[in-house]
């Protein structure tokens, strides 16, 4: 019983930093949300508790989880289906990445081995903290320097995004999803470094896509400042 209580608190604490590391990336609010956002990660915990251990189909945990977090970013930030796809696979797979990164390590150095992961204790609890750790300290220094991406708007007053949906965001939101699904299904029988490269991979065109609708969001705020003195 004692066990099962250290899953779920460690779940909390695990959902609470991946949405940390979503929010820091794309520079959301998180602090108006805290109430919700607690709820939520309490939800999640319980969630993946029922999935890995009572039901114990650890391969849809994941990517139930993220269908889950595309729903709660879309209506409690009130986004465009795009960029809540986008946010929630961007900051999954970064998360991944920082897992499997971490995972690989301590199997370097021979603190853990492939087949610990399919334990729920011992050595898992130690990449769940490490993990854990590791996300709240990057987010802090996103969110301390001011870095992440700002070209996602929260809609105020309760009017709808005035946001257009954008292809690109969306073909990464598929890749991401399409990621999630295949590190669910190949982390126990697929090789560190593999996982990691195409994890990598997939944040990396994130990445990209990111960096290029903020150039974009900047360019049009110039234009538009351009033609409006143009006009004067």
């Amino acid at each position: 019983m004692s066990s099962s209580y250290v899953y779920i608190g460690l779940g909390i604490f695990d959902a609470l930093a991946m949405f940390a590391l979503m929010i820091s990336l794309y520079r959301l609010p998180l602090w108006s949300h805290r109430y919700k956002v607690t709820a939520f990660a309490v939800f999640i915990a319980l969630f993946s508790f029922v999935m890995r251990l009572l039901i114990e189909i650890p391969q849809l945990d994941l990517p139930i989880q993220y269908l889950f977090f595309l729903i709660f970013i879309k209506y409690v930030y009130r986004l465009k289906f795009s960029h809540s796809s986008f946010v929630a696979g961007a900051g999954i797979t970064a998360y991944a990445v920082l897992q499997l990164t971490i995972s690989y390590v301590y199997n370097l150095v021979g603190m853990i081995y492939q087949s610990d992961l399919l334990k729920t204790e011992g050595a898992v609890y130690l990449i769940q903290i490490s993990s854990i750790l590791a996300a709240y300290g990057i987010s802090i220094f996103l969110k301390y320097f001011r870095l992440g991406f700002s070209f996602i708007q929260i809609p105020q007053d309760g009017r709808p995004s005035p946001q257009k949906e954008q292809t690109s965001l969306l073909i990464a939101s598929i890749l991401s999803t399409i990621t999630i699904f295949l590190i669910s299904f190949f982390l126990y029988n697929v090789d560190f470094p593999g996982l990691i490269i195409m994890t990598f991979s997939t944040f990396s065109i994130s990445y990209y896509f990111s960096q290029r609708s903020d150039y974009e969001g900047v360019r049009s705020i110039i234009e538009a400042s351009l033609e409006q003195d143009k006009g004067k």
